[in-house]
């Protein structure tokens, strides 16, 4: 079904998938037999659970692949857990009619199946037999998608961390090069007199292939297309090269807004380090420090990914988020759509413009993420695809936007910068190859207030912007410690740029001659991709062995781009939540107050939790629910916890935790039950880890009480 949707045509390899998948399922047959054979009804109910959660993993694993063309890691389980994750792209399935019925025969063949006898173990056992040796007998290769040549169980099972380093050469200097911030290229446009505002706009998972005439320049073709962004670009300066370092919005933004590379190794992200430790000095603070009044703006809820942290030590003074948008031309629980949130971003952006200080405001889109949020009644001639007219909405809505910035003066002013926090990709590439490489693409397009018409060609990245804003201000002290180059300067030579893939597991190098290196994270398995027409995302590539040389550097740059904060053992603690009081409508149903930290946890660790609440208003009451996962698994619940006006609730915790784990989620909802509306005051909200000897996962309540709050 996925060849068939993503226009693929078969290849030898994908008969050494149907192997691969065989074998997981002849192996979960095995274990349904097994059970059967105890002839109990608790076997029978066992075997039938096991069926079913293969079903339905099997189908999460079909929409993960149909939308980011790679196979699940389980480093990202957590997030199922999330009510964001889970109501913006989870409960969204393509095909539940599909998923309903195979889950239905699922359940009747389960309780149809009787126990196996010896007849047919011994054919069971060939099966099985001929699967594994099939895989054995056909190696896998880089040239197709690891989902079409292996079972996402088997994915996971067989990946290791990252090995040990490769034989070392001398690469100090070139490693350096990467890490430092470079100013010294030749300026073709400013400093910027005036101060001018900066408006920095991240369309959500855009590529610089979405872009036709950019397309068209490489050689691509894509179904999805932004033809007026496009028209936009031909206007003003258009960087057809800019690289995404990772995939997942919290590293992309983190690279675009602080100057440093993400993590390229699949790894607890920076954005969530940040948090709980001292924080990088980023873009807004940079800018803030220099008189600048800071917004950040975002449709989806501001709690996940622990965002309404880690943008206030930013430096972001302002944040807008989920609960600003109350209307909407189509919703999920990502957020309102583009239209939508452009349309109500307008005012904030006119009062920053209105004041007497200039201003740095980012933006960030949420319609074209999974499960791409536009309304039933939009035009179709965007494409065939939801994902394309997705984009063909939001390429409409921010035309308007900017045409409506133009007209209230404030493009007079102002520097526009529309880009990605990561890439989708060309979806119908021709090799697995150029989809990978494609999944890095992104694009800049950068409006003066003064029009500048100019195409640059050159490689950039995303780590470059924050030193290349300071840079057209003028801020040249204000740069130190930014990653990169300058966008507005040429340089006498070209520099290596480096990304990662955390949903295909890869790390790759672009090459200033324009060929990538490609390695697995374990560096196990390293290639060359070579473009035959010397273009970065070109189609036509052929592949040959990776050099010693580069394979090193690649290493090394991928290591060195951890941030060498193992855990949160040595922090004080983390704040759970930066309001203090928190507004929770009737009408907003159940609403998620705390989570998406997603923190990795050492063993031995001892996990405490503090919550300390109060109810205000006169005749209302919300229902409160909190709970923890780790590592994907229920560690403590507390559910239907009622609290009226005048009524304090605190709990405290600790769990232990006696192996590695990661995904730490500490979770907190609130739904209104009495009156229109009410609010949460938090006088405690924290969570603290200590190193430790823990040897049990048990949890202990230190306090878990209801009392009548005290006036403050």
């Amino acid at each position: 079904m996925l060849l068939h949707e993503k226009r693929l045509a078969l290849a030898p390899i994908d008969l050494r998938g149907v192997l691969a998948d065989a074998s997981v399922g002849l192996l979960l047959v095995g274990l349904m037999g097994l059970l059967l054979a105890k002839r109990h009804l608790l076997g029978r109910f066992l075997a039938l659970m096991l069926l079913v959660t293969f079903v339905l993993l099997s189908f999460a694993m079909y929409e993960f692949v149909s939308v980011f063309d790679s196979l699940y890691a389980l480093s990202h389980a957590g997030f199922l857990g999330d009510p964001t994750f889970l109501g913006g792209s989870v409960l969204h399935a393509r095909r539940p009619l599909l998923l309903a019925l195979v889950t239905a025969l699922a359940v009747l063949g389960a309780a149809w199946a009787r126990p196996p006898v010896s007849l047919w173990w011994r054919w069971w056992g060939l099966g099985f037999a001929v699967s594994v040796f099939g895989q054995v007998l056909i190696p896998t290769s880089y040239a197709h998608e690891e989902w079409r040549e292996r079972h996402a169980i088997q994915a996971n099972l067989g990946f290791f961390p990252p090995s040990a380093r490769p034989h070392r050469v001398a690469i100090s200097a070139e490693v350096r090069e990467v890490f430092d911030g470079d100013l010294g290229g030749e300026r073709w446009v400013g400093p910027l007199s005036k101060r001018p505002n900066v408006l920095l706009i991240l369309i959500e998972a855009a590529s610089g292939a979405h872009l036709p005439s950019v397309a068209a320049a490489e050689g691509v073709r894509s179904d999805i297309e932004m033809p007026k962004l496009d028209a936009l670009a031909r206007r003003h300066v258009l960087f057809t090269h800019v690289v995404s370092h990772q995939r997942q919005t919290n590293r992309g933004e983190y690279g675009i807004l602080c100057g440093d590379y993400p993590k390229l190794l699949t790894d607890q992200s920076k954005m969530s380090e940040q948090v709980y430790a001292a924080a990088r000095r980023c873009l807004p603070e940079a800018l803030r420090e220099q008189g600048y009044a800071t917004s950040y703006i975002q449709s989806a809820p501001l709690g996940f990914m622990l965002k309404d942290q880690f943008m206030k030590k930013a430096g972001f003074e302002e944040l807008i988020g989920d609960p600003f948008f109350l209307q909407s031309y189509a919703r999920t629980d990502w957020g309102v759509d583009d239209k939508a949130f452009f349309e109500q971003s307008l005012g904030p952006v006119l009062r920053l413009h209105a004041a007497e200080r200039p201003f740095f405001a980012t933006l960030l889109t949420v319609g074209t993420h999974h499960p791409f949020t536009f309304p039933d009644a939009a035009p179709a001639d965007g494409g065939q695809t939801r994902q394309a007219r997705a984009f063909r909405w939001a390429d409409d809505a921010l035309a308007d936007f900017l045409d409506e910035l133009g007209r209230r003066g404030v493009l007079n002013d102002t520097v526009v910068i529309v880009t990605s926090d990561e890439s989708t990709g060309v979806r119908q590439a021709g090799s697995a190859t150029h989809r990978l490489l494609s999944q890095s693409w992104s694009f800049a397009v950068v409006m003066f207030p003064a029009p500048i018409v100019k195409r640059v060609d050159t490689v950039y990245a995303h780590v470059d912007t924050a030193l290349s804003v300071t840079d057209l201000l003028g801020f040249g002290r204000e740069a130190h410690g930014f990653q990169g180059r300058s966008w507005f300067r040429d340089y006498a030579s070209p520099r290596p740029v480096f990304s990662g893939n955390t949903y295909a597991r890869r790390v790759l190098m672009f090459e200033p001659s324009g060929s990538a290196v490609i390695c697995s994270e374990s560096f196990q398995n390293c290639s060359r991709s070579v473009p035959l027409g010397g273009l970065p995302f070109g189609p036509n590539r052929q592949s040959e062995p990776a050099p010693e040389r580069a394979r090193q550097l690649l290493t090394e740059v991928a290591r060195l781009s951890r941030s060498g904060r193992a855990d949160m053992t040595r922090a004080e603690g983390l704040d759970l939540l930066v309001e203090e009081r928190v507004t929770v409508r009737a009408a907003d149903g159940k609403r998620l107050l705390i989570g998406g930290q997603y923190l990795r946890v050492p063993r031995g660790t001892t996990l405490r939790v503090d919550l300390d609440l109060d109810v205000l208003g006169e005749q209302s009451a919300v229902e409160l629910h909190q709970d923890v996962f780790l590592g994907g698994r229920l560690q403590l619940e507390r559910e239907d916890r009622e609290l009226r006006a005048g009524e304090r609730w605190r709990l405290s915790y600790e769990i232990g935790v006696p192996r590695d784990s990661g995904q730490l989620v500490v979770q907190l909802y609130a739904t209104t039950v009495s009156g229109d509306v009410a609010t949460i005051r938090f006088h405690d909200a924290r969570l603290t880890m200590t190193a430790g000897n823990a040897t049990s996962d048990a949890v202990l309540v230190i306090e878990d009480a209801v009392s009548r709050s005290v006036p403050r």
